[in-house]
Parts: structure tokens; C-alpha cells; sequence
């Protein structure tokens, strides 16, 4: 073989100056929940624009790369994106030698406590994670000269269970949320794992009409998490001067379910009766259309 002949067969570190690093792009892939359009319609969220810079759906990137013998040969701590661009990329060592790796991309932790030892998968409900909207990207790549650059999604790992509450009385100004059996860990396939409770609370700041967002994992099943929601008066609950008719309405609890990168929207309308305890109305948004899922008086 002719000496030329070897230069156009391949890249020869030795000889030539170093070959092309390994180049993964990283872009959003999930910047809107699939059904936003029906959130939008209803004035419960907004749907954000799909040009925006990166860091406007993710903030923070961690990265790591393993080679074909589980060996980490790269790896970014948690770090704020900070620049402008609408992708970000991961450039590695120029010395790698050519071969297969996997990357695993988190977004959106505020540290790297989820990760324990196996940077691979995270738990959902951990310091760093647990109200964060977190994103996550894995894949393989062959290596090769010729071969240098490649794209990678970043995707959400979780589901925003939004409520809306209609019509609750002028003294309720704390609510309280327990969700039981959505998944706590998910790995860089998507693979969910470990049941978990979320329990949330919330202070009002306006009365009557009020909504909240709660960002979760997946249910294992279709209506296989249970929600128990409780509307409080904070103040006669606590001992306070200030006396109420009703100073807890606990709804019944209702099955629903969680989705990647869905919104799962229940409508609460209490009505009140004259005086007697009220009933409440609850609803949940299925294909554009409210669905009641119960109408029983209060517990």
C-alpha cells in the first residue's frame, strides 16, 4: 500500500494531528407537555414558544460517559447553562480512542444527591429533584473516524398533576395533597421503578378560585395512583381566635393517573346547600372534555 493510500484510509494519531472528538448536540426535545393545547383552552397554562434558548426549558446539565467496559471516561458535574444558544453541546477529549460510549444527560437537578453512586438513574423525589421539572437523555454511539458527531432529545421524566378548585369558602387558605403509588426512580432507559407518596401543601394567597401544579413521575397503571385532596382553615385548625362553620372539606379520594410529559387535570366545584355541608363536584379533563369521576357530600 502506497503511502498515500494510508493517509486516505484512516486517521492515524500518530502521525496526523489529532482526529475529531467525539461531538454529541443536545437539544430539547419535550419544550411543551403534549396537551398543553387543552390547558391553554381552559386559561390554566401557557404554552411556551418553540425557539427559545436552551436554558428556557433546561437550566443545569450533569453529563456522563461510560465505554463499552462500564468504565466513566467523561463526566460534567451539575453546571448552570448560561449562554443563549438554542442547543447545547458535550465535546469530548480530542486522546479518546475510537469506539462505542454511552451518554447519560440529566436537566434540571439543583445538585447530584439523586444519583447516588449510579449516575444512570435518579430518584424522583430526592433533594434536587423532587418539585424540579427534570429531563433526561441516554444513547449509544459507535466512534469512528468519519463518524464524530451525533444528536441527542433531552425528554421530561415526569407528569404535572394540575387542580383546579371552584367555589370553596371564603375561610379555607390551606389545602393539602397526598398522592400514593406513583414511581419514585427512573434509569437512563426510561424505565420507572419504586412506588412512592408525594404529599404536598400549600398556603393561599387568593381565596375561592384556586389552582395547583404538582410535578410527578408516572403511575404504574392506568388509574393506579389514588389522590386525597383536604381544603383547610388554617387558623381554626390551629387554635386561633377566628371561629368557621366547616374548618375542613375532604373530598373523596379519587384514582387517577400520571403520565410522561402530560398534564392530568381534576376540577374540584364545591357547592354549597343552604347552610349543610356542601357536596363536591369532581371532574377530570379527558380528550378536550370534563368527565365527573364523583359527586358525594364531604366527608
Amino acid at each position: 500500500m502506497s503511502f498515500g493510500a494510508m493517509l486516505l484510509s484512516g486517521c492515524i494519531r500518530e502521525s496526523l494531528p489529532a482526529c475529531p472528538p467525539l461531538v454529541v448536540e443536545l437539544a430539547v426535545k419535550d419544550k411543551n407537555y403534549f396537551n398543553i393545547d387543552d390547558a391553554v383552552k381552559l386559561g390554566l397554562m401557557e404554552r411556551r414558544a418553540e425557539d427559545m434558548p436552551f436554558r428556557v426549558y433546561v437550566h443545569s446539565l450533569y453529563y456522563v460517559v461510560y465505554d463499552e467496559q462500564g468504565r466513566m471516561v467523561a463526566e460534567q458535574h451539575n453546571q448552570a447553562v448560561e449562554n443563549d444558544d438554542m442547543t447545547q453541546k458535550i465535546v469530548l477529549p480530542a486522546s479518546l480512542p475510537y469506539g462505542r460510549y454511552s451518554v447519560t444527560v440529566w436537566g434540571n437537578m439543583k445538585s447530584e444527591e439523586p444519583l447516588g453512586e449510579d449516575a444512570t438513574q435518579a430518584e424522583m423525589e430526592a433533594v434536587g429533584t423532587a418539585t424540579n421539572d427534570i429531563y433526561l437523555a441516554s444513547d449509544e454511539f459507535d466512534y469512528r473516524y468519519g463518524n464524530e458527531k451525533f444528536s441527542l432529545g433531552l425528554e421530561r421524566t415526569k407528569g404535572n398533576l394540575l387542580i383546579q378548585a371552584v367555589g370553596i369558602p371564603d375561610n379555607i387558605d390551606f389545602s393539602t395533597k397526598n398522592i400514593e403509588d406513583v414511581f419514585g426512580f427512573v434509569n437512563n432507559r426510561f424505565a420507572y421503578s419504586s412506588l412512592t407518596n408525594v404529599h404536598t401543601e400549600l398556603d393561599w394567597e387568593v381565596r375561592n378560585e384556586i389552582q395547583t401544579q404538582t410535578l410527578m413521575c408516572p403511575s404504574p397503571s392506568y388509574e393506579g395512583s389514588t389522590l386525597s385532596v383536604a381544603f383547610i382553615d388554617k387558623s381554626a385548625t390551629e387554635g386561633g381566635e377566628r371561629a368557621s362553620f366547616y374548618p375542613r372539606l375532604e373530598p373523596q379520594d379519587v384514582h387517577i393517573t400520571m403520565g410522561r410529559n402530560e398534564i392530568t387535570i381534576l376540577k374540584y366545584l364545591y357547592e354549597e346547600d343552604g347552610g349543610n355541608e356542601g357536596t363536591f363536584k369532581i371532574y377530570v379533563r379527558v380528550n378536550g372534555n370534563w368527565e365527573l369521576l364523583h359527586q358525594m357530600e364531604i366527608e
